[in-house]
Parts: C-alpha cells; structure tokens; sequence
C-alpha cells in the first residue's frame, strides 16, 4: 500500500505582496487544516507551507490549502 505517512512541501507566492492577505490565510488554515501537522514559513511574498503525515491527509490538506489560496493570494 506504500509509505503511510512522510512529508510535502508545497509553495505559494502572496502576488499582492500585502500582509494582511497572508495573515487571512493563515488564520483559515490553522482553523481549516487542523487533522494535520503542518510548518509555515513566509519569506517576503512566498509562503512555504511544510505537511506532515498520512499521504491521504497531505492531498485532502493540498486541496484545502490550494483553494484557501485562490481566496486569499
């Protein structure tokens, strides 16, 4: 059945460049993703968002974050 758990990294870039877009999606994703370990890191307009866990939770927490970043980005 494969590796249960591991990690994924995915990017996002902030095109607006303004903080409060990216203080909105966190605060979604921390009340949105919260089945899941996961890091944030925000360098100037990239957010590097780290997943921990079940593969099956990474990809239902992909799609989440993804459509929290078409909101918000």
């Amino acid at each position: 059945m494969g590796r249960s758990g591991g990690k994924k990294v995915i990017n996002f870039y902030n095109s607006s460049g303004d903080v409060n877009n990216i203080i909105k999606f966190l605060e979604e994703v921390q009340k949105k993703i919260n089945y899941l370990n996961l890091n944030c890191k925000v360098d100037g307009k990239v957010i590097k968002i780290t997943l921990f866990g079940p593969r099956d939770l990474q990809y239902l927490a992909s799609e989440r974050l993804r459509e929290l970043a078409n909101q918000y980005l």
